[in-house]
């Protein structure tokens, strides 16, 4: 079993209501990934490749809960969601960290050709910089204001927020039909939270926290220890 279709498992369980039925088996054979990747001009990363031929995701946003420990978030953000009133609270005085929502992104498709012509059409409504999917990011969901993008060239999972594009287009001058722009900006001034696609599917599934800054999973040991505040 791989990774993508073990988290995936875990996810059907924790929140049931995500799907109407149970997990479907992807349909996507090893043509309909290569002719992605003819129409985006990057290679697809192993371990996102191995998530579009586990199961089919449902056609539409899905809402997941996740959880940060670092510094940069976790530290800035003073609510959390509590699921017994299904909204945001104060956070307590002393937490590990905070619970969000996520806005997951996925697409259906029974093939290569249409799943590259939606996500490409939904990149094309969602974003104000024109160029990001050329510049080789994949818009994979929002969470507390922030877009989050699988990199196609290092496979890591990069950040910005919503006001940021702006930011980087009107106050830094970054070109945003520019792909080589794009991406100088984004490898040099953005936060890698997650090291690969893997990962961001354990940060979506389980709950597990993430320390975004240091993009790991701490343990319950080191999060009691080093965490806790």
């Amino acid at each position: 079993m791989t990774m993508a279709k073990k988290y995936l498992d875990v996810l059907r369980e924790r929140e049931p209501q995500l799907w109407k039925k149970s997990l479907e088996e992807s349909t996507f054979v090893e043509q309909d990934l290569l002719d992605i990747e003819e129409g985006l001009g990057y290679s697809l990363p192993i371990p996102y490749r191995e998530f579009l031929l586990s199961y089919k995701m449902p056609d539409i946003v899905m809402t997941v809960l996740v959880s940060f420990c670092g510094d940069s978030y976790a530290n800035s953000w003073c609510e959390t969601f509590s699921r017994e009133k299904n909204a945001y609270v104060s956070r307590p005085e002393f937490d590990i960290g905070p619970t969000v929502q996520l806005e997951w992104y996925n697409i259906q498709s029974d093939n290569g050709k249409d799943f590259l012509k939606k996500l490409k059409e939904r990149q094309n409504v969602q974003e104000e910089c024109p160029c990001f999917l050329e510049a080789g990011f994949i818009l994979l969901g929002e969470v507390y204001g922030y877009l989050t993008y699988l990199d196609l060239v290092n496979g890591g999972i990069v950040t910005i927020h919503e006001e940021g594009v702006y930011d980087m287009m009107i106050d830094d001058g970054v070109d945003g039909t520019s792909k080589s722009e794009v991406r100088k900006y984004m490898e040099s001034r953005r936060l890698y939270i997650c090291k690969d696609f893997n990962d961001f599917l354990r940060f979506v599934c389980t709950g597990d926290f993430l320390d975004e800054n240091e993009a790991k999973f701490p343990t319950q040991e080191q999060l009691e220890r080093d965490y806790s505040y």
